[in-house]
């Protein structure tokens, strides 16, 4: 799939993420505490070094191996050891103690464990469902897109975006719901549906706006969802011509790389969905733009445009990326994010990263082009 999440839920698993060498550290430190014991004559020191064994076993084991570390730590001690000082049945009964205790934390953290990955499942479930994994391909267009979320341990927010094929060409959204928590996720998955549905039926991208911004506003209005505002971007790649059509609702207007060449494309931007200042309308006119075969386009939230250095200055997208040659709009969409984290000290918002890569075309050189494009893709995908 050629969408990415900065987040990587579906990475690491709480039950599976601890590697095996860590596993072992409880019985090395439990050989380790024997022979300390062999030659400490201060039964308090070795029963301190003993105890900690289990307490170590609890953090990286489940239960039942930290009972096992426990009974062979509780047979050490109280074995009659003809080289080792005895320990009275008082000292006994608390080793046993923070063993019990040992083997307590290690129960309540596997549970808690276990609850995590239900948690970590179904935000991964929510995430797909308002950012859904792109196909490498849509008809005649290769591409990519990457989600991170500002908020610490979240993986979703009000960003989203697609890539459908229509009736009227493939057509593409990106937007930015305003505000955080889980009612904006709702309105975010909301948008996703409506833009799913709008697009097989409407004809134009004015009318796709004016079914999403009709859907906010009911639902706004009837409580489904707090009264708020989005930002949309709306691409239509023809199959007639190569051109892309784009509407932006109060959105950042993509950029345009041609080989090394950036053109920040110039729109008339529409009111942003939801601001309830007059009935929705049908937006007419949307910009044509020419889209060849080498041509990418690199849509982005404001997320990424607002992020900001130790200075205070603004991330300089369009400045870094002139130049720069890239393969593919999986490699592109790679390449900003790792620059933007470089660059920023701080991200307030969420950011959202969509490039789209015509890679069969109408016109002249298409055939040559596609040639050469499935040539490279292949080995940089599996470097």
């Amino acid at each position: 799939m050629a969408s990415a999440r900065a987040t990587f839920l579906g990475g690491l698993r709480p039950a599976t993420a601890i590697p095996l060498w860590v596993r072992l550290l409880p019985l090395v430190a439990l050989f380790g505490a024997s022979f300390f014991l062999l030659f400490q004559p201060d039964p308090l020191h070795a029963g301190i070094a003993m105890a900690v064994v289990p307490v170590l076993a609890a953090f990286v084991l489940g239960p039942v191996w930290t009972g096992a570390i426990a009974v062979m730590a509780l047979v050490v001690v109280a074995a009659p050891i003809p080289v080792a000082r005895r320990f009275a049945v008082d000292d006994i009964v608390v080793v046993g103690i923070v063993f019990a205790t040992a083997i307590g934390i290690s129960w309540i953290r596997q549970r808690f464990e276990k609850g995590l990955v239900t948690v970590l499942s179904v935000s991964e479930a929510a995430q797909r469902a308002v950012l859904p994994d792109l196909p490498e391909r849509v008809g005649d267009l290769a591409c990519a897109g990457l989600y991170h979320s500002a908020q610490q341990g979240a993986s979703i927010g009000g960003d989203l975006f697609d890539v459908r094929p229509s009736p009227y060409g493939t057509r593409l959204i990106l937007g930015d719901v305003q505000g955080h928590g889980l009612d904006v996720v709702g309105a975010a998955s909301m948008l996703l549906s409506v833009f799913h549905e709008a697009i097989l039926d409407e004809a134009d991208l004015g009318g796709v706006a004016w079914r999403l911004e009709r859907r906010i506003l009911e639902d706004g209005a009837h409580g489904y969802i707090p009264e708020l505002f989005a930002s949309v971007l709306l691409a239509e790649f023809s199959d007639e011509c190569d051109e892309v059509r784009l509407l932006s609702c109060g959105h950042p207007p993509p950029l345009l790389l041609r080989g090394e060449r950036v053109e920040e494309v110039e729109l008339k931007t529409a009111p942003v969905l939801g601001l309830r200042l007059a009935e929705p309308v049908r937006h007419r006119g949307p910009a044509a733009v020419p889209f060849e075969i080498d041509a990418t386009l690199l849509a982005f939230s404001d997320g990424l445009v607002e992020a900001r250095d130790a200075e205070g200055r603004y991330y300089p997208l369009a400045e870094h990326l002139d130049g720069l040659v890239t393969p593919t709009p999986r490699a592109l969409v790679e390449f900003v994010w790792e620059d933007a984290s470089r660059f920023a000290v701080r991200m307030d918002d969420d950011v959202s990263i969509l490039a789209v890569t015509r890679v069969y075309g109408s016109g002249p050189g298409a055939e040559l082009f596609n040639r050469l494009y499935e040539g490279c893709l292949q080995p940089f995908g599996s470097v």
